[in-house]
């Protein structure tokens, strides 16, 4: 009887193992593959086998080795790191926008819904808290406020590279019904491809390429400094920054390191209204994968921005600091700026056609 009893338990553990395996496979998505990695493999940035960034990108950058960081990220304790109580937020609904409004809302961590133009873009959206991104992704209290179900119809869905705190699988399943067209760096069509998007309104774009929105609007894929990968093989996918080029100019950082390019694209594409810029997950053993905040105020100013939003943080503990310290630093850095610093909490609606002053609320 005990035997049995104990063949049981393993058999429904080896069930559930099954289970979550094949849900993590999914959620991975897939490499590219056929046409799509002709493509990848034309692309300037491809060298090698995989995609490469402008200049050296080392992914460590300090003394300590990765078996030592990965012992700091898990056992090291940073005073502040989550916050104690839930996270302020102001949640506007989304649904209830005119078609006229033009607006920018912070979705939190890396999500923003961009309506202008009479078009809606969402950048990055991961507004789900399901397995397996919540193995390793436990949003703050609070910070969560927003879910597939409040993101109305969506006619640009852009993702600046797939890591899984920029492409949430349950949230684009969810979305796909309301998503009109899919846009995003070069090979990570292949994931929505798998995830069964339908493969003639996924635009994979290369560093310099141009989609053209309805309106005269176009939506540029410029350079970023970072890396890719999901589950298997880092990098076979490209990571980028946009540029909305419509009744305004609006620029998507995504994550990357801090370099010259910030001074190139303000060149090319000078009068930027609001940058919204990575802010936070950051750490001096990566500094150049992801900005840091000593280097953020002349990234913007490179950029010549007129307004900055930033985002990556307030809503995962991904790295090793205060989970105020991101917001802390461009507040105080912002000061006799030729920039305008926006500080909205989660939700809380950015109108693109009037100057706002938002309260300290973290």
């Amino acid at each position: 009887m005990k035997r049995k009893m104990i063949l049981t338990i393993l058999a429904l553990l080896l069930v559930v193992a099954a289970w979550m395996g094949r849900m993590v496979w999914v959620a991975a998505g897939q490499q590219p593959r056929g046409l799509r990695l002709e493509r990848c493999e034309r692309s300037p940035q491809w060298r090698n086998g995989q995609f490469v960034n402008r200049h050296d990108t080392p992914m460590m950058t300090g003394e300590s080795g990765l078996w030592q960081n990965l012992y700091n990220y898990f056992f090291y304790k940073v005073e502040n790191l989550v916050p104690e109580h839930d996270v302020p937020t102001a949640k506007s609904s989304l649904k209830d926008l005119k078609p006229t409004d033009e607006v920018v809302v912070w979705l939190g961590h890396s999500s923003l819904f961009v309506q202008t133009g009479g078009k809606r873009l969402l950048f990055d959206p991961v507004l789900t808290t399901r397995l397996p991104v919540r193995l390793f992704m436990k949003p703050f209290r609070g910070a969560d406020v927003y879910t597939p179900d409040d993101i109305p119809d969506i006619d640009y869905l852009v993702i600046t590279h797939d890591h899984w705190d920029h492409l949430d699988y349950e949230t684009v399943r969810e979305l796909r019904p309301r998503v009109r067209n899919v846009v995003c760096a070069l090979g990570i069509g292949q994931h929505f491809e798998y995830w069964g998007y339908d493969t003639s309104h996924i635009y994979d774009l290369d560093w310099g390429d141009s989609l053209s929105l309805a309106g005269g609007m176009t939506l540029r894929c410029l350079p970023a400094r970072h890396f890719s990968g999901r589950l298997l093989g880092r990098n076979k996918t490209l990571w980028a920054s946009y540029l909305i080029d419509g009744p305004r100019r609006i620029f998507v950082s995504g994550d990357g390191g801090y370099d010259d390019r910030f001074r190139d694209i303000g060149t090319r594409y000078p009068g930027i209204d609001l940058a919204m810029m990575e802010n936070g997950q950051y750490d001096p053993n990566w500094r150049l994968i992801h900005t840091m905040p000593s280097e953020l105020p002349k990234a913007v100013s490179d950029l010549g921005a007129r307004r900055l939003l930033t985002y990556h943080n307030s809503k995962y503990a991904l790295a090793k600091h205060s989970w105020t310290a991101p917001l802390d630093s461009i507040l105080h850095n912002s000061k006799g700026q030729p920039w305008t610093l926006l500080t909205p909490r989660i939700g809380e609606r950015i109108d693109l056609t009037q100057q706002q002053t938002f309260r300290k609320w973290w």
